[in-house]
């Protein structure tokens, strides 16, 4: 089991590693950032050429980045969502108002039913 390093590259890299035992060409590409790697890809000359060390400040900055961008991203999400809960919640004040000024006339018209005189029905009307 090989030991991993992080290592922070300002630009992609293609290391070549030489030849492996059937004599192809061994190459790795390494996108830029922080990247973990096995310890002899992080020894290679060209690798250590290009790379900056990493401090601990660096790693938990880095942490801190992207726990900050994904906050970032839910924070924007969650204001949509708060954006059509408002929406929805002025929709429905606007219905329960409507519904309010619909019973008010109800209870104006049963009131007025309720004072006029009773009258019996026409037993010859049938």
């Amino acid at each position: 089991m090989t030991k991993l390093v992080q290592i922070l590259l300002t630009k992609e890299l293609v290391v070549n590693l030489g030849k492996d035992e059937n004599g192809q060409q061994k190459t790795v590409t390494l996108p830029a950032g922080v990247q973990e790697v096995d310890a002899e890809i992080a020894d290679h000359w060209f690798v250590k050429a290009h790379a900056q060390e990493i401090t601990s400040s660096v790693a938990v900055n880095q942490e801190l980045q992207d726990a900050h961008d994904l906050l970032t991203v839910e924070h924007e999400a969650l204001k949509v969502q708060s954006a059509a809960a408002d929406e929805k919640i002025a929709e429905l004040e606007k219905s329960g108002q409507a519904k309010d000024k619909e019973i008010e006339a109800l209870k104006v018209q049963l009131a007025k039913a309720q004072t006029l005189p009773e009258t019996k029905p026409d037993p010859k009307a049938k």
